[in-house]
């Protein structure tokens, strides 16, 4: 073989090496590219499997679960609408002249339950002020007619204050000293009554003045008032020792009806230090008397008049000598209570005026 066929041979067997080489490694690149698609495809052929292997829910025993947490829920809701339908009973369909007479009768009989515990304050010589009208002077003490459609309304809020009070005066309250109510039916007075009335007295517009606040509406959630809720807002001002205080305060968290207490202010009629300095008075004028009584006995009055300077103040003294509180026999305190109480019309009321 000459040098020439013998370079073109060496030249054809390297292409053709090459050749080989590339087709080599192209079958390997797809080769593992057929591997990752099969892999690929074994993943999502597993996938499916588990997917449509599993459970099919909402399965029978999830949707049983799903319908006894609502019905549990519903059950829930009946029974917390259930508490604002118990509100206080008040007479339906009264005319305006028969709200006024039942009114005056109401509040007379609350006005002479307190009489006799307002003889007694007064005869232990403390201080005591007369009955208010419980909100509704310009209807009893005026003789002021309400709108027809107040009506109702009305005689909601008075079954509330009237109730309020009856508890207040069965847990031992002495006195209701004011009340005050949302003031929906106020009316704009007339300029004859309003030249009347900047002829007042002074005693009478600082009493007035000394009232607590009117109560506030209240503003409820669109949601709640479309589910047919109303809440009214209102302050008693009563004295009344700790004790009854306590008393009172637990019977509405466990009234019937729905009462929420929003504020209660309580203060004393005495402070600490002046029922200290009254003790301590007592004490020295008790002993001023009877060091009178050694004098004028005239027996070693000298020597007792020294060691008794000597003796503490308060030695010998008995405990209700020494009692700075006393919550069971100390003066009423002056307590505002603040509280609002919201209702709903019965179920079966409501179906019926839905059927009509």
């Amino acid at each position: 073989m000459d040098p020439k066929q013998k370079m073109s041979l060496i030249v054809g067997g390297g292409l053709a090496g090459l050749l080989i080489a590339g087709l080599a490694a192209l079958f390997c690149v797809e080769l593992s590219a057929v591997f990752s698609e099969r892999d690929e495809r074994d993943e999502a052929e597993s996938s499916l499997d588990s997917r449509y292997g599993a459970s099919v829910f909402p399965s029978e025993a999830n949707r049983k679960i799903r319908e006894s947490d609502a019905q549990a829920l519903k059950d829930w809701a009946d029974a917390a609408h259930a508490l604002f339908t118990r509100g206080p009973a008040a007479p339906q369909g009264e005319t305006p002249s028969q709200f006024n007479d039942r009114l005056s009768k109401k509040i007379r009989s609350l006005n002479e339950r307190q009489a006799d515990a307002l003889a007694a304050v007064a005869a232990q010589g403390e201080a005591t002020e007369g009955v208010m009208d419980y909100s509704f002077g310009r209807y009893v003490l005026q003789g002021e007619m309400p709108k027809e459609e107040d009506v109702p309304r009305l005689a909601a809020q008075f079954a509330v204050i009237e109730h309020v009070c009856t508890v207040l005066l069965d847990q031992g309250a002495r006195q209701i000293v004011s009340v005050t109510r949302t003031p929906f039916d106020t009316a704009a007075a007339a300029a004859p009554e309003e030249a009347r009335a900047s002829r007042r007295s002074r005693n009478r517009r600082n009493a007035e003045a000394e009232k607590p606040a009117a109560a506030g509406a209240i503003v409820l959630d669109p949601v709640l008032e479309k589910d047919g809720l109303s809440g009214e807002s209102f302050t008693i001002r009563f004295r009344a020792r700790y004790a009854a205080l306590a008393k009172a305060l637990n019977a509405l968290m466990q009234d019937e009806r729905f009462i929420v207490v929003t504020d209660l202010s309580v203060s004393a009629p005495f402070t600490v230090k002046a029922r200290v300095e009254d003790l301590e008075r007592g004490r020295k004028n008790a002993r001023l008397q009877a060091q009178r009584g050694r004098n004028r006995a005239g027996q070693g009055a000298a020597a007792e008049a020294a060691a008794e300077k000597e003796r503490p103040l308060f030695e010998g003294a008995s405990p209700a000598e020494r009692l700075v509180t006393d919550p069971e026999h100390s003066p009423p305190l002056d307590i505002v209570l603040s509280f609002e109480v919201y209702s709903a019309p019965a179920p079966e009321a409501a179906e019926t005026e839905g059927s009509n």
